[in-house]
């Protein structure tokens, strides 16, 4: 998201950028030189995530009984399949208040009483990429934007009806400033998570769980997303026990 007016960052770490620096972002942000994440009481605390008094949480799952979680219990059509968390912004488009005479659809977001287009184009790809993920696993969108930008834009874009599930900024741990996405906090096996965002400080808590993708923003001949499929299909196969165990070793 692009030059968002400062009364209401929509963005993810509320950065406005384009054009070059936008671009020399993208190629530094490999490098992320941030302390160690928190302990997990304390993330559960401002996640709102925290055990239920009174109940057991003894397991070997890391999904623990009795426990608050981002997501509702998993419903019986996504019993066996993995979870694939999907970032929003530069990863499957690219939005700006600026006017896109390219955009694939207007978004209208009210701030302050006045209304503001919020124009946004898709990253090549995306359709047929969403179609065939959600065929193979249980999908979540979790943007760091707020969800009066996110909603709109995702009834717009999930022309399959295949995003399961959405997360928005209020479910991201504010970790030194920056928004990340805890998945242990998601309300899935660990194992059987994996998530794909242009930001590494958004996994900075479970990068070997992660799937890297690049920043996004206008290249009408990028593939990635489509490049991302064959992968996606070999993880969601039941012969891979933990994502992590590959994804550690071969991305």
């Amino acid at each position: 998201m692009s030059d968002a007016p400062p009364s209401l960052p929509l963005a993810p770490n509320d950065v406005a950028k384009e054009g070059e620096a936008a671009q020399t972002d993208a190629a530094t942000s490999s490098t992320v030189d941030l302390p160690p994440p928190p302990p997990l009481d304390q993330r559960q605390a401002q996640t709102g995530t925290a055990p239920v008094p009174g109940t057991t949480l003894e397991t070997t799952s890391s999904v623990e009984p009795g426990k608050r979680y981002l997501l509702p219990p998993i419903r019986p059509e996504f019993k066996g399949k993995k979870c694939l968390v999907l970032d929003l912004d530069e990863t499957l488009v690219h939005s700006s208040f600026k006017v896109l005479h390219q955009a694939d659809m207007t978004i209208p977001v009210e701030i302050e009483g006045q209304y503001h287009n919020v124009y946004v184009i898709k990253r090549p790809g995306v359709d047929a990429f969403l179609k065939r993920v959600g065929e193979l696993y249980e999908v979540v969108v979790f943007t760091a934007s707020v969800s009066k930008y996110g909603d709109p834009l995702l009834d717009k874009l999930d022309i399959h009806g295949v995003v399961h599930h959405r997360l928005f900024r209020e479910s991201c741990y504010n970790h030194q400033g920056n928004y990340v996405k805890d998945l242990s906090q998601v309300g899935r096996e660990l194992r059987e998570t994996i998530i794909i965002d242009n930001s590494p400080t958004s996994y900075i808590f479970h990068p070997q769980h992660a799937v890297p993708i690049s920043s996004w923003f206008s290249d009408a001949h990028d593939n990635e997303l489509l490049d991302l499929i064959p992968v996606l299909e070999d993880l969601a196969g039941a012969q891979v026990s933990d994502v992590s165990m590959v994804l550690d070793v071969s991305l």
